[in-house]
């Protein structure tokens, strides 16, 4: 029985290069996919941990982002707090007490 030949390992920089190719192509990401001997499950893992910024995507971060405070020590109020996420352009998510 004949092993079947494994795909090449990509880096993220290669990966970034196929989804940018694919955004490009004007094709499908299944026509794409077969078009180029590239696995579907495979192109849609990276294209999910690349984020799309200004039409380049870029490696998402998933590691912790800083909290700052928003607002001076005078505008503290000591009866509850204020948070407010930017989750994405034109989400936002506040929570108050």
């Amino acid at each position: 029985m004949e092993k079947s030949a494994r795909a090449p390992r990509r880096t993220a920089i290669q990966w970034q290069a196929i989804v940018e190719q694919q955004m490009k192509s004007g094709m499908t990401t299944t026509e794409f996919c077969k078009a180029e001997g590239i696995a579907y499950q495979s192109f849609m893992n990276w294209k999910k941990k690349l984020v799309v910024t200004d039409g380049r995507p870029t490696e998402h971060n998933d590691g912790f982002v800083e909290l700052t405070e928003a607002f001076s020590s005078n505008e503290k109020n000591d009866s509850g707090w204020f948070i407010e996420l930017d989750l994405a352009p034109g989400i936002q998510l506040r929570i108050a007490r």
